[in-house]
């Protein structure tokens, strides 16, 4: 039996690991830890008024809050300027332009849709064409076959 990472035939690469193309993860910790996000949340969190004692509980959470990021940003990185962003893009511009690579090497990828899909019409009719021949050669061993089958089973 083949292993799942050979390739089916020699001419066909194998497909590219799921890492490769994994780069959501990776935008998201880098939008996490952009500097302007977690000031904003501080902010919207002061600008809200409301009564005196909700608004002294509300400062006493703003901050606490700007202290500690929020659990959906805390990212365990440091905090990222708006500044250094670009140099931090490069690794994921760079991850972006392998999974590029990695789709054009497979086969196929210059078809269009609607060439994929004539061709599957086209199999999906071959195979049920096959069904239909097998049904026949069912029907006719199922006639004849019986004392056919019988000097072949023992």
């Amino acid at each position: 039996m083949p292993s799942a990472t050979s390739p089916s035939h020699p001419d066909i690469p194998p497909f590219p690991p799921p890492s490769t193309f994994s780069i959501l993860p990776d935008i998201y910790l880098l939008i996490a830890r952009l500097n302007i996000l977690q000031r904003a949340t501080t902010q919207t969190g002061s600008s809200q008024g409301e009564s005196s004692s909700q608004s002294q509980q509300q400062q006493s959470q703003t901050q606490t809050s700007a202290t500690q990021p929020p659990p959906h940003l805390q990212t365990g990185g440091p905090n990222l300027e708006i500044k250094d962003l670009p140099s931090q893009v490069y690794g994921i511009k760079q991850r972006i332009a392998k999974a590029k690579a990695a789709v054009e090497v497979l086969p196929d990828v210059e078809r269009s849709v609607e060439d994929q899909e004539r061709e599957i019409r086209e199999l999906q009719r071959t195979a049920g064409l096959l069904r239909g021949r097998l049904v026949k050669l069912a029907g006719i061993a199922a006639e004849s076959g019986d004392s056919v089958m019988k000097g072949v089973e023992s």
